[in-house]
C-alpha cells in the first residue's frame, strides 16, 4: 500500500514536486500505523501531503541537489587518470553514500519527532558517525533493495521505495530510542 501511495502521490505532485511529499507521506503513514496495512488510509497521505508540500520539496530537493553535485563530481573524475583518482573517487563514493543515508534518516527523524530540518540534519550526521558498522549495514540493505529493484523491475512499483524506509527505520531503531532516552530525561 505505501508504494503504492508514494507513486500515487508523486503523480499527484506533477513528478518533480510530488517526489519529496511523497516520500514525507509514507514514512508519516508508516510510522502512524506501524506496518498494519489497514491504518494505512488515502485520505490521511492527502493530509500530510498538502500539509508538508513545501517543506518535504526543500528538503528532498536539497539533498538531491547535493547527491547530484557529488555524482557530477564523480563523473568528472573518471575522465582523469592516475593512481590520485581513485582517492578522490573513493572519497567521492563515500559522500554519496552519506548523503544518500544521511538524507533518508532526516527524513524519518522530522516524521518521527518534532524538530526543524537544520536540527533532523545535525542528529542524522550524528546517527551516520555513531555507529560505522551500521551505516555499512545501512548501505548494504540500500544497495540489495536497488539491486533487486534493477533485476526485477516489478518491484519498483509494489516494493522498493516502501522497503527502503522501512529498511531505515530498521537500521535506525537503536538511535531513535537513545533520542526518545535523551527527551525523557530533559537532556
Amino acid at each position: 500500500m505505501l508504494n503504492l501511495f508514494f507513486w500515487a502521490f508523486t503523480f499527484i505532485g506533477g513528478i518533480v514536486l510530488g517526489v519529496g511529499p511523497a516520500l514525507r507521506v509514507i514514512s508519516e503513514l508508516y510510522l502512524d500505523s506501524q506496518s498494519d496495512y489497514q491504518n494505512v488510509k488515502f485520505k490521511m497521505g492527502w493530509q500530510y501531503f498538502k500539509q508538508y508540500f513545501w517543506l518535504a520539496n526543500g528538503q528532498f530537493w536539497g539533498f538531491a541537489g547535493i547527491f547530484a553535485l557529488l555524482a557530477y563530481n564523480l563523473f568528472l573524475s573518471a575522465q582523469l587518470t592516475g593512481f590520485w583518482v581513485l582517492l578522490v573517487q573513493f572519497i567521492l563514493f563515500f559522500a554519496l553514500a552519506a548523503v544518500l543515508v544521511t538524507g533518508g534518516y532526516t527524513l524519518l527523524l522530522v516524521s518521527r519527532f518534532d524538530v526543524t530540518t537544520k536540527n533532523a540534519v545535525m542528529l542524522a550526521i550524528g546517527q551516520l558517525f555513531q555507529n560505522f558498522t551500521q551505516f555499512l549495514l545501512t548501505i548494504i540493505g540500500l544497495v540489495a533493495i536497488g539491486a533487486a529493484s534493477y533485476f526485477w523491475p516489478g518491484l519498483i512499483i509494489f516494493l522498493t521505495v516502501a522497503t527502503a524506509i522501512r529498511w531505515l527505520n530498521y537500521c535506525g531503531r537503536r538511535w531513535y530510542a537513545h533520542i526518545n532516552t535523551l527527551l525523557a530525561s530533559g537532556h
